[in-house]
């Protein structure tokens, strides 16, 4: 259910989030910089953002990214990230959500170098029990993100890391987690279309 509602619908979401002010208009959202130690306001973009742990996840180290200020000095959320050197299998946040509800769901990873490595990392990135991205860089100050909208058939929903056979240590920058009603979806699609026209 879940891999043939990401594969209908992958397009459209990339599309639609791109799309000016549509994560500003969708009330419901949480918005987390994973390895932050405290909430605070970004002052660019007056985004809320919230630390990972120990609501969302207990496992992982806090890493710091000095790059970040100079490469991303607009993303706070890029400064840190949560890095997971243990060899379990995999390592998962936790999300508290209504069932039978849609969401979405951003995965944001800016390496940057933290760790010093020589080697650019790869891992994969699992919701819900489904691998729906390969995570990968081409470039240590590129940050990439994967994006799904994910139909809800609990109460709770993870984004979970998963080491690849690279055996990187996965990590990850920032989670921007949405609750979708119909109306914001749909109203936030059209509008966006109608302005592109």
């Amino acid at each position: 259910m879940l891999t043939l509602l990401i594969a209908v619908l992958e397009a459209l979401v990339c599309t639609l989030s791109s799309a000016p002010g549509v994560w500003a208009q969708i009330q419901g959202s949480v918005f987390v910089d994973c390895g932050s130690v405290a909430r605070y306001v970004d002052s660019i973009t007056n985004i809320s953002w919230v630390p990972d742990a120990p609501d969302y996840i207990t496992t992982g180290v806090n890493g710091y990214v000095p790059s970040a200020s100079s490469i991303y000095a607009n993303f706070s959320e890029f400064t840190t990230v949560r890095y997971f050197p243990d060899t379990r299998a995999k390592n998962c946040y936790s999300f508290p959500v209504m069932p039978n509800s849609t969401y979405l769901i951003r995965g944001t990873f800016f390496y940057g170098n933290y760790d010093n490595s020589t080697t650019l990392p790869s891992f994969q990135m699992a919701i819900d029990g489904t691998i729906v991205a390969n995570v990968t860089f081409d470039n240590a100050a590129i940050f990439v993100y994967y994006e799904f909208m994910v139909a809800s058939v609990s109460n709770v929903t993870f984004l979970c890391l998963l080491r690849d056979s690279s055996n990187s240590v996965p990590f990850i920058s920032a989670i921007s987690f949405s609750f979708l009603r119909a109306a914001d979806f749909f109203g936030s699609a059209i509008s966006y279309f109608l302005k592109s026209v």
